[in-house]
């Protein structure tokens, strides 16, 4: 990770409001347009009338002002305290459109709220569901999204006012959305990608303009400040089978936000600190959390769920501006929008065609999102196979091709839902490999200094299963000593011996030791770091620790989570 000399202002400093008030309002500027389409989609698809179309996009963006408020917060185990904006989740548009078909925005707000609970037992559970919930897994189940919401999109090109059904107004209108916003997009510099959506619209809109299709009579009438016309759908508590049928399909939409915002949080993180530091993974799982609470606060408002727009983390990075003001600002801003029924009225008032293609767009992005998931970490044999499969099971049984009309009735809307069948295909998968990889070499002893002999015999066997000179041997067995030691110096609060779990990987020709235990209090990365630059630790015995264990190690991790550590040295067998 290279230093970040050029930041201007880090999360904890703060700068003029008026510039933070600037870059909060610039920010909004670029994601308004998401944050209000995706209901309005919604609403469009499913049939809903103007006044229950209004509550879904004031919900929207009091949701999106909120939940970015959360994130730049730091109370407990909820946000990231990093800006990271939020906003309307379009992964959701498909599913959403199906739930209120089946049971009304009552039973959207109910799935959503429900739903949303997943996150924390996802975060809960991080460290032992990352070898599961992998971005490959995550990858498989964005595509699938991007091919369930295609048709919406599809559809919503088509939807016009009958005087302009098979004219060339439509595909040219779509046209010059797209060109629009595919031309900013691949030729545009830094910041100017970033506003490739909303110019996109905006060309949409002016062709559509000019054809005529566009009524700005309910601009003209909305006022400028006031309530939505619609009111508070209320929750679906009664459970219908169409809540269990579609569940879930929301639970696995939300576990792969939460794969989403994994990665956008330790991104933010690496841009908005000018000197390198070990990603906070407790941070990280802050960040889920508050995504969390947004989706869940999102559905007891009767509106969709919502996840962090990578766009703001972007900002960050080329403005140098990562002071948590700027999050304060702007979700202040989404709320205030909230209340202006005159922006709802010009979102209203965007032409099918302009609103399809731009979903389009995004569904193009999420599927290049997917793929680039799919292999962040690489693609091998087993994983391939894995997500492969799920990719296709979920497709055939989307299409309808796997036999489903031999299944019981609620299997076939289970499993027609082609998110479901296949994420659940691949989760299982990846389930099984993970039980063929689980170490052999594992035990588990009380974290403290008698337990080493109990390592060194652990250590013993797997060097000789594996064929380890003697040198090799001694390499890792001093490194794992000295980890132990650093693990016993570090640890807080009461003092009585905790719980150590240790195990052992092969992983080409190198070793992984991990070590999983309680919280420790400083981190071994940053420790590390430290007395590679010449610095030394208060405790002389900890420094020469630290410094063996840095000439014995090939690579050292420290993740530190919310209840648990994991300390992994990884040790070369040729030296």
């Amino acid at each position: 990770m290279s230093d970040n000399t050029h930041l201007r202002y880090e999360p904890e400093e703060r700068p003029p409001h008026a510039l933070a008030a600037a870059m909060g309002a610039q920010i909004v500027a670029m994601i308004l347009t998401g944050i209000m389409i995706t209901p309005l989609v919604v609403s469009r698809t499913a049939g809903l009338d103007a006044g229950q179309t209004s509550w879904l996009v004031f919900g929207a963006l009091i949701a999106a002002g909120v939940s970015t408020w959360l994130q730049v917060s730091r109370i407990g185990i909820i946000g990231s305290g990093y800006v990271m904006f939020v906003g309307s989740n379009a992964a959701f548009i498909s599913v959403a459109v199906a739930a209120i078909e089946g049971g009304g925005p009552a039973l959207l707000a109910t799935l959503v709220a429900v739903s949303a609970l997943a996150t924390f037992l996802f975060t809960t559970n991080l460290p032992a569901l990352r070898r599961i919930l992998t971005p490959a897994v995550g990858g498989t189940v964005l595509m699938l999204m991007a091919l369930s919401v295609a048709p919406v999109a599809w559809g919503m090109m088509k939807r016009v006012p009958a005087p302009f059904e098979g004219t060339p107004a439509v595909p040219l209108t779509v046209l010059a959305t797209v060109l629009a916003i595919v031309g900013i997009s691949l030729f545009g510099r830094g910041i100017t990608r970033l506003w490739a959506p909303l110019l996109g619209v905006l060309g949409g809109s002016a062709v559509a303009a000019a054809f005529g299709m566009i009524d700005i009579a309910p601009i003209g009438r909305a006022p400028w400040f006031g309530l939505p016309s619609g009111s508070w759908p209320g929750l679906a508590l009664d459970f219908p089978p169409t809540f269990w049928m579609l569940l879930p399909a929301f639970v696995l939409i939300t576990l792969v936000g939460g794969i989403e915002t994994y990665a956008d949080s330790i991104s933010v993180q690496r841009t908005s600190r000018r000197e390198a530091r070990p990603i906070d993974f407790r941070g990280v799982q802050g960040a889920i959390n508050a995504d969390g609470v947004g989706s869940f606060f999102a559905g007891l408002l009767g509106t969709v769920p919502n996840t962090v727009y990578s766009s703001s983390v972007a900002v960050v990075e080329m403005t140098g501006v990562a002071a948590r003001r700027v999050g304060w600002w702007g979700g202040g801003f989404l709320i205030l929008l909230a209340f202006c029924p005159k922006i709802s009225a010009v979102v209203g008032a965007m032409p099918g065609p302009v609103a399809g293609a731009f979903v389009m767009m995004i569904i193009v992005l999420l599927f290049a999102h997917g793929v680039r998931l799919l292999n962040e970490d690489g693609l091998g044999f087993e994983v391939g196979l894995a997500v492969c499969l799920g990719f296709w099971v979920g497709f055939g049984f989307q299409q309808g091709a796997l036999f489903n009309e031999m299944l019981p009735s609620w299997a076939q809307l289970f499993l027609s839902n082609g998110t479901t069948s296949g994420g659940i295909t691949a989760i299982v998968l990846m389930l099984v490999i993970s039980l063929g990889r689980r170490s052999r070499d594992r035990l588990t002893v009380p974290l403290a200094l008698g337990s080493i002999t109990e390592v060194r015999t652990l250590i013993q066997g797997f060097a000789k299963r594996l064929g380890w000179d003697q040198a090799a041997e001694d390499r890792l067995m001093l490194a794992a000593e000295e980890a132990m030691l650093f693990l016993l110096e570090a640890r807080v609060g009461d003092r009585t011996p905790g719980q150590l779990l240790v195990r052992l990987r092969r992983i080409d020709d190198d070793a992984e030791l991990e070590y999983v235990s309680a919280p420790v209090g400083t981190n071994a990365e940053m420790a590390l770091t430290a007395v590679a630059a010449g610095g030394a630790t208060v405790d002389p015995e900890q420094d020469l620790s630290l410094r063996l264990l840095r000439a014995m190690a090939k690579e050292v991790k420290h993740l530190q989570y919310h209840g648990t550590d994991y300390l992994l040295v990884r040790v070369d067998s040729s030296g």
